[in-house]
């Protein structure tokens, strides 16, 4: 049985900005990827790389975009090419206006089994998200504390 990751947050910016947040190389590396490549296109291909703050690379993940409507819904196929095992999965983000010109979005991460995968994203989501509101709404993002953690985590083992 599949598992889904879903977070539902609520941006005090318009649907234009976050938008631009979640799809634009340039600031998804102010709050999510060190690195970020995207076509911004049914089929585009998408490349994250996400460093450790050594500047070594921790995972890569790739996917096509299979959903690209502006300013209502991303969606890209996620693999894991740390892990040959990784399971195909797929990221939708979707955003609909809230009161206040305030913006309503939904992350939802499909085709996870239970288990260490399913766990490290469904916390790395929470983090993210967390991030992407700050971003959103006071243009940049304080640390990349996680990193460091996961850095001191690895280090102490």
């Amino acid at each position: 049985m599949t598992e889904t990751i879903q977070k539902d947050i609520v941006i005090n910016a318009p649907a234009s900005k976050v938008f631009s947040a979640i799809t634009s190389d340039k600031e998804l590396t102010n709050w999510f990827p060190n690195i970020a490549k995207l076509e911004l296109r049914v089929g585009g291909q998408v490349e994250f790389k996400f460093q450790r703050a050594d500047e070594t690379v921790d995972h890569t993940v790739v996917g096509k975009v299979l959903e690209f409507v502006p300013d209502k819904k991303f969606s890209m196929s996620w693999k894991n090419t740390s892990d040959p095992n990784f399971p195909d999965t797929k990221v939708t983000w979707t955003l609909e206006p809230a009161q206040g010109g305030k913006t309503k979005v939904t992350l939802v991460h499909t085709g996870f089994e239970k288990g260490r995968w399913f766990e490290l994203h469904d916390g790395g989501w929470s983090y993210f998200a967390s991030r992407l509101v700050e971003y959103c709404q006071t243009g940049r993002v304080e640390n990349r504390q996680m990193f460091k953690e996961l850095d001191g985590e690895k280090e102490g083992s």
